[in-house]
């Protein structure tokens, strides 16, 4: 069973939020725009409490709202389409609900407790699936009264012309008869169109189906005690993992356990005569002769030794990385480790391996990258990756680009939150941005027509792309995209003198690598939502013609005259220089080719090398001066980039997303 979306309506931040899903997913955005909010959306989904629901819970605060979760699952094993029969869609497929809100229970509501006087928390489930428009074909409104009004017309009782009356006989059917023959008249008779989507609630014993049924769902919150993950007891994740090794024990190995308590049991105490531990003896002994001096009886000291049972309960983990101590003196990257480790193998116990698996797991994680060192993250991402490529999905929320890759933009869940003030009140909702590779395939083959395109060659593309300062786009909430290290180094020092503060405004400065790769993180990350302003050299003076093609593609990608400009272009989107960066603005610095000799001379650089670190001592002295100087045209393109919005899909036959 594979989720493949999910519905989240009402549930903190979430007002109308809808989300696909593949194998691994990451969740990214600014500090509360939602992120963790999916993650227990998902998790009360699957693992309903009323604990997990109060006033806050509910989107605005109103708790007149209904939280709903719905999901779509596909590629049902046989055994999970035997336990899901009647439940399930004419495909095969799943679709289910959970609504949680504050009232009065009805009687077939599985709700848990109370939450505040004459009312309660309502938890339901719910599934969909299509059945007939017509009343008397519908098997959730068919019962033996009705059947008896309908019986009484039944000449009226007519599909496409065909009469269902003939159809069942003569005589008038009981209920079950009705509903078995009713499945057989719709499918004979019955087209598409005369089918609608029904949601059926609560039906009797649903709610037992869904627990042994739906995938094993882990959340693996931000902060977490490793010592709250070790302890063993018959529900935790350690204990469940240690019950069943020593369930597993043979018989021999269990009798020879309990002649070893036996043995100890003999020592401690009266039952074991000669064999009693001497000091026991001679201590009881002294006191029944102090005991005698105030009243005639004999005491007895009895030792409770410990069973097999109460032994499970008292583990602890020590780990040995050179200095072996328990877990709970080690570092907090160790500790998140370990407890990676606990509940994946208490995955694997719940839902099998291999052949023997028999259920899917969604492992869900709060920034996995915490206290984990770049090495580590990216060991990480590995296990994640093999745990997706297991039938098994992996969604986690992280601020960490190295956990991502451009490749996989369509892992990407970009998480944004609005806010909007009404009469004094804010109000909060998250939006979620997507991008399925099925788009960019479509874009590709829209732009290159006969250009045979497939998910890998995409992916492969992209892969040229990445690099893990690119990456740090996804956090963005606007970038500057340019060729290389010398933009990078310098438009944030000119911006600081202009007034802007890049880090403060969530502003990313990505170095493309070359004008190459632009168009391809411009998708990618407009696509996603982010407004993006490319800069870039025309490069008017070079023979290479594939650079010129590049630099006429990337302006008719903002509409723009594929021509090299006849002086500095600066549009709200996009910005070129005609010739190069340090060519163009050589007229707006007076003082250029001293400060370029100066700057050579005291980096040590010899001929034309370290461009960039020319570019940023210039601009450092430039910002320096009192008052500072800011070439003008860079001055410009700064407050364009700033401002710069998001509009619409650049994508080929894409509509705007807004």
């Amino acid at each position: 069973m594979y989720l493949r979306w999910v519905h989240i309506k009402n549930f903190h931040s979430c007002k109308d939020v809808r989300i696909q899903f593949g194998s691994m997913h990451a969740l990214v955005g600014a500090n509360n725009a939602g992120k963790s909010t999916i993650l227990r959306a998902l998790d009360f989904l699957f693992n309903p409490s009323i604990y997990k629901i109060d006033e806050e819970t509910f989107w605005n605060n109103d708790t007149s709202l209904t939280i709903w979760i719905e999901a779509f699952f596909d590629a049902l094993t046989s055994e999970e389409k035997d336990q899901l029969q009647g439940y399930l869609r004419p495909d095969n497929n799943f679709h289910i609900a959970r609504s949680a809100k504050i009232g009065l229970p009805s009687e077939e509501s599985e709700n848990l407790s109370a939450s505040g006087e004459g009312s309660k928390i309502v938890i339901s489930q719910h599934f969909c699936k299509p059945v007939p428009a017509i009343d008397w074909l519908n098997p959730f409104k068919i019962n033996g009264t009705i059947i008896d009004d309908w019986w009484k017309h039944k000449e009226q009782l007519l599909a496409h012309g065909v009469s269902f009356a003939n159809f069942v006989g003569n005589s008038k059917p009981n209920v079950t008869t009705w509903k078995e023959k009713a499945e057989e008249f719709a499918l004979k008779h019955l087209t598409v169109s005369d089918y609608q989507e029904s949601w059926t609630d609560n039906p009797r014993g649903y709610a037992g189906v869904l627990k042994g049924t739906l995938p094993h769902f882990i959340l693996v919150p931000a902060v977490r005690d490793v010592s709250d993950e070790a302890k063993v007891t018959k529900t935790s994740p350690l204990g469940r993992l240690l019950y069943t090794v020593i369930s597993s024990v043979t018989e021999a190995q269990k009798n020879s356990l309990d002649g070893s308590l036996q043995g100890m049991r003999k020592m401690l105490n009266k039952e074991g005569g000669t064999d009693r531990l001497q000091t026991i003896l001679e201590t009881e002994g002294r006191l029944n002769e102090v005991l005698n001096e105030y009243m005639n009886c004999e005491l007895e000291i009895e030792f409770q030794p410990p069973t097999l049972e109460t032994i499970l309960t008292t583990p602890k983990i020590f780990v040995d990385d050179g200095f072996r101590n328990v877990v709970e003196n080690k570092g907090h990257g160790l500790q998140r480790a370990i407890i990676f480790s606990i509940i994946r193998c208490y995955s694997e116990l719940i839902t099998g391996r291999g052949d023997r698996k028999k259920r899917t797991m969604i492992l869900a994680v709060e920034e996995p990258e915490l206290y984990m060192h770049p090495q580590a993250q990216r060991t990480v991402r590995r296990i994640f990756r093999n745990i997706s490529e297991n039938n098994d999905q992996v969604i986690f929320s992280t601020h960490s680009a190295i956990l991502l890759d451009v490749s996989d933009f369509d892992q990407i869940i970009r998480v944004e939150a609005t806010q909007t003030i009404s009469n004094s009140q804010r109000t909060v909702q998250s939006h979620i941005w997507q991008l399925p590779i099925t788009a960019m395939i479509q874009d590709m083959q829209a732009r290159h027509p006969g250009v045979a395109v497939t998910d890998e060659s995409i992916r492969e593309l992209y892969a040229n792309a990445y690099h893990p300062m690119r990456a740090e786009g996804f956090f963005a909430k606007k970038i500057i995209l340019v060729e290389g290290a010398t933009e990078q180094y310098t438009l944030p020092i000119y911006a600081e003198a202009a007034g802007y503060q890049f880090d403060n405004l969530n502003i990313s400065v990505v170095d493309c690598g070359g004008k190459g790769c632009m168009d391809r993180l411009y998708r990618i990350f407009n696509e996603l939502g982010i407004p993006c302003y490319l800069l870039f050299d025309y490069d008017k003076q070079n023979r290479d013609e594939e650079m010129l093609a590049k630099s006429r593609e990337l302006l008719q990608l903002f509409s723009q005259p594929s021509g090299p400009p006849s002086s500095v272009l600066i549009t709200e989107c996009v910005a070129c220089f005609p010739n190069k960066w340090e060519i163009d603005l050589a007229g707006e610095i007076s003082d250029l080719s001293a400060l370029t000799s100066e700057a050579r001379n005291k980096l040590g650089l010899k001929d034309d090398s370290g461009k960039p670190l020319v570019a940023r001592y210039v601009a450092k002295t430039l910002t320096s001066r009192i008052p500072s100087q800011i070439p003008t045209s860079l001055k410009s393109i700064i407050e364009k980039a700033v401002n710069v919005c998001w509009t619409k899909s650049c994508l080929v036959g894409c509509e705007s997303k807004k």
